[in-house]
């Protein structure tokens, strides 16, 4: 796509999963891609992933930095780094974050809920503030914000904590939404559903309400779990199209689960489907000190 060629863009959370793909598919329009993660070492792993072999006619280049988002400080360097680098960002995803665990809300240990808003929720913060605030002088820019399960506000059980950060992100972003409105910087919101990534495949359980909770798993990623590919291609369509200052992605329609269910049907009657491969990790319910 030439409407992204040689536009650099910073990803957080990128060293693998959907961050990493998405990384992966960008590259391919000729982008400048800035990845991050906490580790040094998964950081260079991932940078000689992406880097071609030998020459490819309008593929991008990648570099990266190490960056955990729960640290303001490492962020605004994260966003220094690229301004060094390239002289602007055209366009920064706030995409990283991850679940603690599945389970009951009472069973979850509150030090991993607190983590979990600290890389969900002050990650995006802080990522937003450092990427419009080299915006925003400009006007013209594009920030992206990454919702997920919960970000529409309806019970999430078994994964109410990390659904009640993402609809923190939802209301953060549609506030913001009103308050840069006629800046020249447009905010996009994408919600890529259900994904095969290392989160989803390697759960862990929480207490044994989450393990009751969690015996339809397999069956949920049957009919509902796509390829992070998919929804990686979908972004990256909005990013090279997308022409409004605030717009809504959500890669997972209202008819996607009858459709799920209709194939699944499918492939039971011709025998060509197969559950997802993924391994529950259990822990015990966390016990209040009363």
């Amino acid at each position: 796509m030439d409407e992204l060629k040689d536009k650099v863009v910073v990803i957080t959370g990128s060293t693998r999963g959907f961050g990493f793909v998405l990384a992966q598919e960008l590259l391919k329009t000729g982008t400048w891609v800035v990845i991050s993660g906490r580790n040094s070492e998964r950081l260079q792993s991932a940078i000689k992933l992406l880097e071609p072999t030998g020459p490819v006619d309008g593929y991008g280049k990648v570099t990266g930095w190490v960056c955990d988002v729960r640290d303001e400080n490492q962020v605004y360097a994260l966003a220094r780094a690229a301004m060094e680098k390239f002289g602007h960002i055209d366009v920064w995803v706030n995409n990283a974050g991850y679940s603690a665990g599945a389970g009951v809300v009472l069973d979850i240990r509150p030090e991993h809920v607190i983590d979990m808003f600290m890389s969900n929720d002050m990650g995006t913060l802080y990522g937003t503030q450092a990427a419009l605030h080299f915006m925003l002088p400009r006007k013209q820019g594009t920030l992206v914000n990454v919702y997920g399960a919960g970000s529409n506000g309806k019970a999430a059980s078994p994964m109410g904590m990390y659904a009640t950060t993402k609809m923190w992100i939802t209301s953060f972003t549609r506030t913001l939404a009103t308050e840069i409105k006629g800046s020249g910087v447009n905010l996009l919101a994408f919600s890529p559903g259900m994904m095969l990534t290392d989160m989803l495949a390697n759960p862990i359980v929480v207490g044994e309400r989450g393990k009751e909770k969690m015996n339809r798993f397999g069956f949920v990623l049957r009919f509902l779990v796509k390829p992070p590919q998919e929804a990686a291609r979908m972004l990256v369509h909005a990013l090279a199209h997308n022409r409004k200052e605030f717009a809504e992605v959500h890669a997972m329609k209202p008819w996607t689960p009858m459709l799920g269910l209709l194939r699944v049907a499918w492939e039971n009657l011709t025998k060509t489907g197969k559950t997802p491969e993924y391994t529950l990790h259990y822990e015990e319910a966390y016990q209040p000190k009363i």
